[in-house]
Formats: structure tokens, sequence, C-alpha cells
């Protein structure tokens, strides 16, 4: 997820991961994303911005192809690169 290219930039990957909705306790959807990159950390951070605690809360930002980002459970994720994860 984390690999970069030799121009610093991300390199695509394809993940499978399952929805989960803890308030309702509805999810198992599986949805899969091709081509997505792990979103990196701005240059110039605001001074505004909320810290996401991604490390804490188990959770990363993907960016799609079409240009949409989406906040991923690490735990919930099926298969990277088309192969399955087991934790």
């Amino acid at each position: 997820m984390r690999k970069l290219d030799t121009e610093k930039k991300p390199i695509p990957f394809s993940l499978a991961v399952r929805t989960y909705n803890k308030q309702n306790g509805f999810g198992g959807k599986l949805l899969i994303y091709h081509n997505a990159t792990l979103m990196q950390q701005p240059k110039a951070k605001k001074d505004f911005e909320k810290n996401p605690n991604h490390w804490d809360n188990k959770t990363r930002n993907i960016k799609l192809a079409d240009g949409t980002i989406k906040k991923i459970i690490i735990l919930f994720i099926v298969a990277f690169n088309g192969k399955e994860v087991v934790y």
C-alpha cells in the first residue's frame, strides 16, 4: 500500500473490503476498489485540521481512480491485489 515509484508517487493497487456500520450492526457488503492509492499526508498542514487518529482507529484513506476519497477500516480488508488477507 505504501510503495512509491521513482517519481515519489503512490503505486495503484486493488482492494476488496467488507462494509460494517457499528451503530446499527448493518453491513457485510463486499466492495472492490481497482486502481486505488493510499492517501499521503499533505505537505503543508492547515492549523484547523482535525487529527484523524488513523493508527488508533485502524482506518486509512484511499483515493480511487475517479478521484473520490474513501475511508476504509483495515480489519475489514478481504483481499489485496487479488490475494486473500488473513489476520
